[in-house]
């Protein structure tokens, strides 16, 4: 009967302590709750300079965050302690212009620009009661992206034009399915660092190019062709994440 008692103590200790594990000294809570937002980063770039730090390489890059989804936004909303829905978005707009001698008296201009829209609405539940939690679910996914490559060459002594090559991509469309599981723990309250998978199933279509050339004298376009894959897999990544919960 004593024997029957310890252990009846020992594991209501336990679970007191699992139980007091799950809020900080000033009570916070550590895990996320229904109501709650998050926000995700991936961490690769803090971890690698917190490395370089500690092995002395001079050459360390600046602490940096970046997109878990390739190149998307993730935000969550907790419907429940234990499901949350899934945001993804991305809207990117990029542009550059630089000159170069290319010798004699040759300069080579370089204009690119393009755009890149990402959205989806996913799901995702997740496992544990403790500051060690899994997760997993889906998100559908919708991309839509173009760029435009232009070279131009001009007489560097008087600026005069000399040639041109202009290639727009075709429109490109994609959509998929992904898949994702992880895990995370909490190390502060509605903070934790974890790491994630994602696999994805999708369709791409890519519309034709379009190819212009001016030789001073005359312009020329040429059409190119069209291309449309599915595949599995090859779109997700392997990382490590922050997750900020509020």
């Amino acid at each position: 009967m004593k024997k029957v008692l310890l252990t009846a103590a020992a594991v209501l200790s336990l679970t007191f302590v699992n139980a007091q594990d799950l809020k900080s000294k000033k009570g916070e809570a550590y895990l996320p709750v229904a109501g709650d937002w998050a926000v995700s980063f991936n961490a690769d770039g803090i971890f690698e300079y917190a490395g370089n730090a500690f092995n002395g390489n001079t050459n360390n890059s600046a602490p940096s965050v970046d997109f878990v989804t390739n190149n998307a936004f993730v935000g969550k909303k907790f419907i429940t302690d234990k499901m949350a829905y899934r945001v993804v978005a991305n809207l990117g707009f990029g542009s550059s212009n630089d000159k170069n001698p290319i010798g004699g008296n040759t300069t080579l201009e370089n204009k690119n620009s393009g755009f890149d829209l990402t959205a989806g609405i996913g799901k995702e539940w997740r496992k544990g009661s403790t500051r060690l939690q899994g997760f997993y679910g889906a998100d559908a996914l919708f991309n839509i992206n173009s760029s435009t490559n232009e070279q131009i060459n001009t007489n560097t002594t008087n600026g005069s034009f000399q040639n041109s090559t202009k290639v727009k991509s075709g429109l490109g469309l994609g959509l998929g399915v992904q898949g994702f599981l992880g895990a995370e723990y909490f190390i502060f309250p509605k903070f934790a660092i974890g790491a994630q998978y994602t696999y994805r199933v999708g369709f791409d279509v890519q519309g034709k190019s379009e190819t212009t050339t001016n030789n001073g004298l005359t312009t020329t376009t040429v059409d190119g062709g069209k291309s449309s894959n599915f595949g599995f897999g090859n779109v997700g990544i392997t990382s490590i994440n922050l997750t900020l919960h509020f």
